[in-house]
């Protein structure tokens, strides 16, 4: 009973009436207010043009300015939505110049709207700062700690994809960037193979492009093995063609140490042990050690014998 009371109040009586004057009232006054003049602020669009050919921004540039306008209610309503702007020519810039900012510079404002710009609020000029676009790749290094358990071995190095990423930019500042490092971790433990992906620690530059941000890498480890390799031959490289000359003794032996898949592939024809006939006048006595080359992914210990003597045969 209560609730029909409250409806049957005389406040609901010709309710329609009621909210259609209210809507009216609220239309006229926003008319009349509109109607006025007021100073209104608005953000213009700012537009370089004519930048000349191979040339870049060294320095950024705000996108628009603050610019204060006069002019009808409505009509600076309007303007918020109309296309509008500011443009700096550059044909004739090569370095660096600053504009300084005037109202007389905004441009296409519609002729239908009864507004003005009277000043700019900020910024009160814009200072732009060219070079020469530049483009280079340098490579990844990494800047990961690991600790491998005993008994376990890094084979190789920790390939990264990509390898390297490509860096442009202002080549002022393309140009000191030499290479690039991982960010920093560090892994315990490890018993075989790591991967993954991780973030690159670029500059901090808001003018340099990088083709990538981060990269994938892999870390082969394997189980540390070491094999014993005899009768490598001893090659005397740079004789004249008219001598002979050979090694004594002419062969050796050595302990090829690294991860036990390698081992496995490993075979004797990949050792080459060499002397330089040249290399006779740097060694007092005669005896010369031989330089030994191996794959990447191994090392070798335990050269059994580790001087020569060249003897030319006549």
């Amino acid at each position: 009973m209560k609730v029909k009371h409250f409806f049957n109040n005389k406040w609901f009586e010709n309710y329609r009436v009621k909210i259609f004057s209210a809507a009216l009232a609220v239309i006229v006054w926003f008319f009349v207010v509109t109607d006025n003049s007021y100073f209104h602020v608005l953000s213009v669009p700012l537009h370089l043009i004519n930048k000349p050919d191979d040339y870049i921004l060294k320095t950024p540039v705000p996108s628009s300015v603050k610019v204060k306008f006069e002019g009808k209610g409505k009509d600076l309503i309007l303007l918020e939505y109309r296309d509008k702007g500011i443009e700096l020519d550059l044909h004739n810039i090569r370095r660096e110049t600053v504009f300084p900012l005037t109202a007389e510079m905004v441009q296409n404002i519609p002729s239908d709207l009864n507004v003005k710009p009277v000043g700019i609020v900020e910024p009160e000029s814009i200072r732009v700062e060219l070079d020469r676009f530049a483009v280079k790749r340098v490579p990844v290094r990494s800047d990961l700690t690991l600790n491998l358990l005993d008994g376990y071995i890094q084979v190789g190095k920790i390939q990264f994809r990509p390898d390297s990423i490509e860096v442009s930019g202002p080549r002022s500042l393309v140009n000191p960037i030499s290479e690039v490092f991982t960010d920093s971790r560090e892994y315990s433990g490890l018993v075989k193979d790591l991967k993954g992906r991780m973030d690159l620690r670029l500059p901090d530059e808001s003018m340099l492009n990088f083709s990538h941000e981060r990269v994938r890498f892999l870390v082969d480890i394997q189980r540390r093995g070491e094999i014993r390799f005899t009768e490598i031959p001893i090659h005397v490289t740079g004789v004249p063609a008219n001598l002979r000359v050979v090694a004594v003794p002419s062969t050796l032996s050595l302990t090829v140490e690294g991860g036990v898949e390698i081992l496995s592939r490993l075979k004797k024809e990949d050792i080459v042990a060499t002397i330089d006939y040249s290399s006779r006048y740097r060694y007092p006595g005669k005896k010369i050690p031989a330089k030994i080359e191996l794959p990447d992914e191994v090392g070798f210990s335990e050269v059994r014998p580790q001087f020569f003597e060249l003897l030319l045969e006549r």
